[in-house]
C-alpha cells in the first residue's frame, strides 16, 4: 500500500520540483528563463509556445523548431497567429538575437499588458544561447 502511495505522490513530486525551479530562476532581469529551464519544462508535461521577437526574414532564414513571429514591426498582422498557436496552459518563451536585444523584452511586455497573458518569458541569451545549447 505505501509503496503504491509512492508511486501515486512521483508526478505531483515531479511537478512541484520544475515549478519550483522556474519560481526560483538565477537571471540577471525579471522575467528571464534560461534554456535549461525552459528544456526541463519542454520533457515535462509543461507546453512550450516558442516567440520569435526578431524581424521576419531573421525569422524565415532560421527559428527554433514551432515557434511563431511576433515582433513590434508586425504587432497588429502577427497577433492573430501568435492567438491562434497560444492556449492558456502554455508557457510563452520570448527570444530575440541575444541578451542585447530589447525586442523580445518589448514584445513580452506587450503580452503582458496588452493581451493580458500570464505565464511570459524571456529567454536569457536568445537566439544565441540556442544555437549554442
Amino acid at each position: 500500500m505505501a509503496a503504491l502511495l509512492a508511486l501515486a505522490l512521483l508526478p505531483a513530486l515531479i511537478s512541484g520540483l520544475i515549478q519550483l525551479r522556474w519560481n526560483t530562476l538565477e537571471s540577471s532581469k525579471e522575467g528571464e528563463v534560461t534554456l535549461a529551464t525552459v528544456q526541463v519544462l519542454e520533457n515535462s508535461d509543461k507546453r512550450v509556445l516558442w516567440v520569435d521577437a526578431r524581424p521576419r526574414d531573421r525569422f524565415d532564414r532560421e527559428h527554433i523548431p514551432g515557434a511563431v513571429v511576433l515582433n513590434e514591426d508586425e504587432w497588429e498582422k502577427a497577433v492573430p497567429d501568435f492567438l491562434e498557436a497560444w492556449a492558456p496552459e502554455k508557457q510563452i518563451v520570448v527570444y530575440c538575437d541575444s541578451d542585447s536585444c530589447d525586442a523580445s523584452q518589448a514584445v513580452a511586455r506587450r503580452l503582458r499588458e496588452e493581451l493580458k497573458l500570464e505565464n511570459v518569458w524571456v529567454l536569457k541569451g536568445g537566439w544565441d544561447a540556442w544555437r549554442q545549447r
